[in-house]
């Protein structure tokens, strides 16, 4: 039996981002009717990618307690959305 791999597209809607005065954005998005609060854009070597909200465990690691994996669309469309906004 074949296993669909072929992801469908999520519906993905930015309903709130403030940018601070040191040039940080803070978000929350809507993906496929879950809401997830306190999402970043953050720019990396040249290009900007969006960070799910996370915690510092007593590991001194960080781990994300909300998660989505966005294709590059995805992102490009939720960056885009971001900017409209603020």
């Amino acid at each position: 039996m074949k296993k669909n791999t072929e992801k469908k597209s999520a519906e993905i809607k930015v309903t709130r981002a403030k940018q601070f005065k040191d040039g940080g954005v803070v978000f929350d998005v809507v993906i496929n009717d879950v809401t997830i609060y306190g999402c970043r854009v953050v720019e990396y070597k040249g290009s900007d990618f969006v960070s799910f909200p996370s915690r510092k465990g007593s590991d001194d690691k960080y781990y994300n307690h909300a998660y989505y994996q966005l294709s590059k669309e995805e992102t490009e469309d939720i960056i885009s959305q971001v900017e409209k906004l603020i």
